[in-house]
């Protein structure tokens, strides 16, 4: 669209759906860029989240085109933490608090070019900056405002980076923990194939996984239809991840599985 620089916005928070807060940043971006196509990544980051939403951020983003991306999972709302605008390699830029939650999808992007900090606003709610500051800034970057006409420049190695889970590679074990659960109750790990490979474990074998005090055994397959309804399996996911899941049944429920929990993954052989 002519004078557009981005025609779509993507946009995650933890605000839920049984509120008004999506609908109203929707509109505050539609006054002021009806040409731009608001995208909901999600808005069901647990609440407060910023290490899942900074997940689920950095694995939507690069399926987009090029596009502003508005991310508010704000617990520190009000307080002296800033507001940012990120711009990327890739050409999309990201707008949301410092907290840490963009710096993963900014490197999702081909890292950060430059950012600025947005400036205090005393008429902004000290309980809604994402109605009052992110979504205006979003749909004014959508229109091609520079991002100099936003605010002063910030050093990179400024930010606020979270300390996100590793894993470990041990004596015929690979270790990490819980990332994230999905709605079918599928655990995502921080352990991948590579990691597997390394302790020489491969597709086809049975492993021996712990989650927290609970251990199953089960396949690495690559598949859903290598195990009957019920049964459990272990799959690398669409980003990478090792993922323990039941197929048709929630993995979660059956581990009392938790984000954060210790995962350990070792050759088990069949019982």
């Amino acid at each position: 669209m002519d004078g557009y620089r981005f025609t779509t916005v993507g946009f995650l928070s933890d605000y839920g759906l049984a509120d008004e807060f999506v609908g109203v940043c929707h509109g505050v971006i539609r006054r002021s860029a009806p040409g731009a196509t608001v995208v909901d990544i999600t808005h069901g980051v647990p609440p407060h989240d910023v290490a899942a939403g900074a997940l689920l951020l950095a694995q939507a983003v690069p399926y987009f085109p090029e596009a502003v991306h508005l991310a508010v999972v704000d617990p520190g709302v009000g307080s002296a933490r800033r507001g940012l605008v990120i711009e990327t390699v890739s050409g999309s830029c990201l707008v949301g608090p410092d907290n840490g939650l963009l710096i993963p999808a900014a490197r999702a992007l081909g890292g950060a070019v430059t950012c600025v900090a947005l400036p205090e606003d005393p008429e902004a709610s000290p309980t809604f900056h994402g109605r009052d500051i992110f979504a205006p800034v979003a749909a004014l970057l959508a229109t091609g405002a520079p991002l100099v006409r936003f605010g002063d420049r910030v050093p990179l190695g400024d930010l606020v980076v979270l300390g996100l889970p590793n894993a470990v590679v041990g004596e015929g074990t690979a270790a990490g923990e819980v990332l994230q659960i999905d709605r079918f109750g599928n655990v995502a790990t921080s352990i991948t194939p590579l990691l597997l490979e390394q302790v020489g474990i491969y597709p086809g074998e049975f492993l021996a996984v712990t989650v927290g005090n609970r251990q199953v055994q089960m396949r690495y397959g690559v598949m859903f239809d290598g195990v009957g309804v019920g049964e459990f399996v272990v799959l690398m996911d669409s980003h990478g991840l090792m993922t323990i899941c039941r197929n048709q049944a929630s993995a979660a429920t059956a581990l009392a599985a938790g984000r954060g929990m210790k995962v350990t993954f070792a050759r088990a052989t069949r019982t």
